[in-house]
């Protein structure tokens, strides 16, 4: 690994060198994917990293790499991580409860979902309050960017929606899920005006039914 890499990834474990220094050791990262698509579901995920591993190299927010290294480091995190989790809401959800309310159901869920309970929680931006857990929640802004377990979270829920995604896209082929994953691209919008929405599509979501 060269000095520059292990530069950068000393960097995005600041918050969670700070954090074991005030005595955390399971530290929980939380991201989502597919807030802002126009079909499919959120996907969620959770990571408790293990302190002695935590510098793995290319680990970086998910939007900022190639599927290859993607699914490369999804491998490699969910063999060395402590514990990992992950969940999902649906289109008809979301269209149901809104985006917004799904979107704290969905990381809420995902931390539930985690077998070894965390002494604290960091999420990408998202402020949640849990009842069940007296663990403390810290959103972190540009959190993927920022810190090594919300990045590694970031990359979980990516790799698991993109290849949801892609088993969509055998299903409704029109809509080449397989390229866009859902979201707003040319292709995707002309193929709503033809065909119009499937059964994955958020219909409360404008460009759909317009």
């Amino acid at each position: 690994m060269k000095f520059r890499e292990i530069k950068r990834l000393i960097n995005l474990c600041a918050y969670e060198d700070e954090l074991y220094l005030c005595g955390y050791n399971a530290i929980a990262g939380v991201d989502e994917a597919g807030r802002g698509s126009l079909a499919g579901p959120i996907v969620a995920a959770a990571v408790i990293l293990d302190r002695n591993k935590i510098l793995l190299e290319n680990l970086n927010d998910s939007k900022k790499l190639t599927a290859k290294t993607r699914n490369s480091l999804f491998r490699i995190i969910v063999r060395s991580c402590k514990s990992w989790s992950v969940a999902r809401v649906s289109s008809s959800v979301i269209d149901r409860i809104s985006l917004g309310k799904s979107n704290f159901l969905v990381m809420k869920k995902t931390i539930l979902y985690l077998k070894n309970k965390p002494d604290i929680v960091i999420t990408d931006a998202l402020a949640l309050t849990l009842r069940k857990y007296d663990t403390e929640i810290i959103p972190i802004i540009n959190g993927d960017e920022l810190s090594a377990s919300i990045a590694a979270a970031s990359v979980i829920a990516k790799v698991i929606r993109d290849r949801l995604m892609l088993k969509y896209s055998r299903l409704y082929p029109e809509y080449d899920f397989a390229a866009n994953k859902g979201y707003g691209t040319r292709k995707h919008m002309i193929a709503l005006q033809k065909y119009g929405p499937c059964r994955i599509h958020r219909l409360t979501f404008r460009g759909v039914l317009d």
